[in-house]
């Protein structure tokens, strides 16, 4: 190996290795960042999820009256730590309890049932168990409106998180969005 060194070494002067040495370092240094950067805009932001559901119960109003508010996280999320923050500030004077659950069996009737990505594909079931309930279904993944979610998020273009309401939906379940709200979603059905 070092004999193939010397060889190389031999073949080019010292301001050549020098300038061969930089673009390579310059080179190395644009691909880091470069990755950094692609890690990054593929990181999901699970705080301005928490962020939403926060405002979203803010907004909206449910026709039981509670002292404690339920949010249940169906399936493993980030967005259930983040959510437990807001439990000891509480909202609209109400306390939050933050739960997360495996399956449709230990749900109960909580006012929030924020549904994981990863469990995305129980939406149907949901939807026929938790019908005529004050539920409102927040879901991680595009589109689930349109198949009776109230709330689903989604990231546009420009990596911005975003929702989509079904009002019709919520309608059915009592539960009242303010206009103000609705007028910040992508799509409203």
């Amino acid at each position: 190996m070092s004999t193939l060194l010397k060889f190389v070494t031999n073949l080019i002067s010292k301001s050549d290795c020098m300038k061969i040495f930089f673009r390579v370092f310059v080179s190395f240094c644009f691909f880091l960042c470069f990755s950094y950067s692609v890690v990054q805009a593929q990181t999901t932001n699970y705080q301005v999820y928490s962020l939403f559901v926060m405002n979203i119960v803010k907004y909206s109003s449910w026709p039981q009256a509670a002292s404690e508010f339920d949010i249940a996280v169906l399936g493993k999320s980030k967005v259930y730590d983040e959510l437990l923050k807001y439990s000891e500030r509480g909202v609209n004077g109400m306390k939050i309890k933050v739960r997360q659950v495996e399956d449709l069996a230990n749900l109960g009737s909580p006012q929030i049932l924020y549904l994981s990505d990863g469990k995305s594909a129980l939406i149907d079931d949901i939807i026929k168990s938790t019908a005529g309930k004050s539920i409102m279904i927040v879901t991680e993944r595009e589109g689930l409106h349109k198949k009776g979610a109230g709330f689903s998020f989604f990231v546009n273009d420009s990596n911005n998180l975003r929702f989509d309401i079904n009002n019709t939906e919520l309608e059915k379940r009592n539960i009242k969005v303010a206009k103000n709200l609705a007028g910040m979603a992508h799509e409203v059905l």
